[in-house]
């Protein structure tokens, strides 16, 4: 392709004042147009994050607020049925475990969210129990028991140490209890025993699955309830039960404030966190629980981070008008530019086999028709090379593989999992041809001997003539392969190579003579790479 004659200036080319006047005018535009939309949005969106923040925070804290005050009712209204069920006659005959046994299925039955029921004689000795589970098995040392006794407990929660293999549990999740007990009082007002309860920790969960429906929060906004001591006993992700949680939040809620604040958590996530302090109500000390509420920070701003974006699109809308007619005027260039940039991504990506013409502007067209020249020596180039690299690789004769390609082959990384079988030919009577026929008949024979070595090996093995009459064939195998096959393949090449040739030489005039018949013996040694030697060039030799 040649390149076209230089363009000359004509009367019809703009002037540069007035290109540089236009490009001045839609650039000044243009971001004029751009600052006052990103200034609007920026301003609004401060003024509108301060006030969504701070009702986001209100909001959190009053439903931490509410979740501690309705597990205090619900810790209250547990023990008040506890205390209840303790003074009933029928749990005071514990001479006739039959009869509060049965009195028990029945209360655990219409009450499930209790795990376990049962009562002690005035030893720790479990009398009767749910289904039957632990009696005749001494609690005596637990605090549900010795404390109990003493005139009642209420713990807190703990992981479930004698009925985790005993009570049904469908969620899978790890048992966690709330212990309550007190005494049995006889007539004459002394404790005979224990009534215990093992209150199902999953009351809370359904607590707070109940609190986050009726608020319609599921999924954005997460409860945590947190020990006296920092320990997690409830979140959203089952993970993080049992791990510290040391927040600010909880230490204000353990003195028995309540508020809000963005709060920097363990995954290094912020959150805007309420959070409030279960202080316990009527029979219900408290056990010293905080709960938070929160919800990611970037999560609580997302609708003023819409709004911003709403007011956004519309300085884009009069950024794009403002700048719509430099866009039109910029488009015989950038078209063009672009077709020329796919096609370079084309050419790099092997999609394409040659650079196309494109059409624009005088500058992009004188380009594109160098870039094309260039393309297209470098192929030719690349195509030479290959070519002389192959030549370089082949033995001329036969058109086997040469010593330059062996070398090739050595260095090039082994698989473990392979290994090679190695063949050294040799033609014995070969000379005798040169001798008897003239060496331009032996040139044909060794071409004959070429093919017929071809059709004994795989297209996979390397055949490479590394001398006169001497050839090597790498054959792969796997190195759970014997050298069988490789046998095989060398009785082949022989037998094949001793079978007769068509051998036509020239008298002396020049013409060619009927053919003979003559015969070669072959002879290959084998040997077994790694088998018989660590390298392949020990193998060789």
């Amino acid at each position: 392709a040649r390149l076209p004659p230089p363009c000359r200036a004509t009367s019809q080319n703009p002037p540069d004042s007035d290109v540089k006047l236009r490009t001045q005018i839609i650039g000044s535009t243009v971001i004029l147009t751009a600052t006052l939309a990103a200034a609007m949005a920026l301003i609004i969106g401060d003024l509108a994050t301060e006030q969504v923040r701070r009702q986001i925070g209100l909001s959190l804290e009053d439903l931490a607020v509410q979740m501690a005050d309705r597990m205090d009712q619900e810790m209250a209204n547990r023990i008040a049925e506890v205390d209840v069920l303790s003074g009933l006659p029928v749990f005071s005959q514990i001479e006739n475990p039959s009869i509060p046994r049965a009195a028990i299925d029945r209360f655990q039955e219409k009450l499930p969210i209790f795990s376990w029921v049962g009562i002690t004689d005035r030893t720790g000795i479990v009398i009767a129990g749910t289904g039957g589970v632990l009696e005749g098995v001494s609690i005596g040392h637990r605090p549900v028991f010795q404390e109990g006794i003493a005139g009642g407990f209420v713990g807190d929660v703990h992981d479930a140490v004698m009925l985790a293999k005993l009570i049904p549990n469908p969620s899978g999740e790890p048992v966690k209890f709330v212990d309550i007990s007190r005494p049995i009082v006889g007539t004459d007002g002394i404790p005979n025993g224990v009534f215990a309860a093992h209150l199902s920790w999953q009351w809370a969960r359904s607590v707070e699955r109940r609190l986050l429906l009726e608020r319609g929060s599921e999924g954005s906004v997460g409860l945590y309830v947190v020990a006296a001591d920092s320990t997690i006993l409830l979140g959203p992700d089952r993970s993080v039960h049992g791990s510290k949680l040391n927040l600010l939040s909880t230490k204000d809620a353990a003195f028995g404030s309540k508020g809000w604040r963005i709060e920097k958590w363990p995954d290094g996530e912020d959150y805007l966190v309420g959070y409030a302090k279960a202080d316990g109500e009527d029979v219900f000390k408290g056990l010293g629980w905080v709960v938070l509420a929160r919800q990611p920070l970037l999560e609580a701003y997302a609708p003023v981070r819409q709004m911003v974006w709403q007011i956004a699109a519309l300085g884009l809308i009069f950024t794009i008008l403002g700048g719509v007619i430099g866009w039109i005027m910029t488009t015989r260039i950038v078209k063009p530019l672009n077709r020329m940039a796919d096609a370079a991504d084309a050419l790099r990506a092997n999609e394409a086999v040659g650079f196309p013409r494109i059409r624009g502007p005088h500058e992009i067209e004188t380009v594109s028709h160098a870039i094309e020249d260039l393309i297209e020596t470098l192929v030719a180039k690349q195509h030479e090379v290959e070519t002389l690299s192959d030549k370089a690789k082949r033995d001329p004769l036969t058109g086997l593989s040469n010593r330059a390609a062996l070398d090739e082959f050595l260095s090039r990384p082994r698989p473990r999992d392979r290994s090679y079988a190695v063949l050294a030919i040799d033609l014995d009577d070969f000379k005798s041809v040169n001798d008897r026929f003239g060496h331009d008949t032996g040139d044909r024979l060794l071409q004959v001997v070429a093919e017929r070595l071809r059709g004994c090996v795989r297209s996979g093995d390397l055949l490479v003539r590394t001398g006169g009459d001497e050839f090597l064939v790498f054959l792969a195998m796997q190195k759970s392969d014997q050298d069988g096959p490789a046998r095989r393949i060398a009785a082949r090449v022989i037998r094949d190579l001793s079978e007769p040739y068509d051998v036509i030489r020239a008298n002396d005039g020049g013409d060619q003579e009927a053919p003979d018949m003559t015969s070669i013996a072959a002879s290959a040694g084998l040997a077994c790479f790694p088998r018989d030697g660590e390298t392949l060039e020990e193998i060789m030799k």
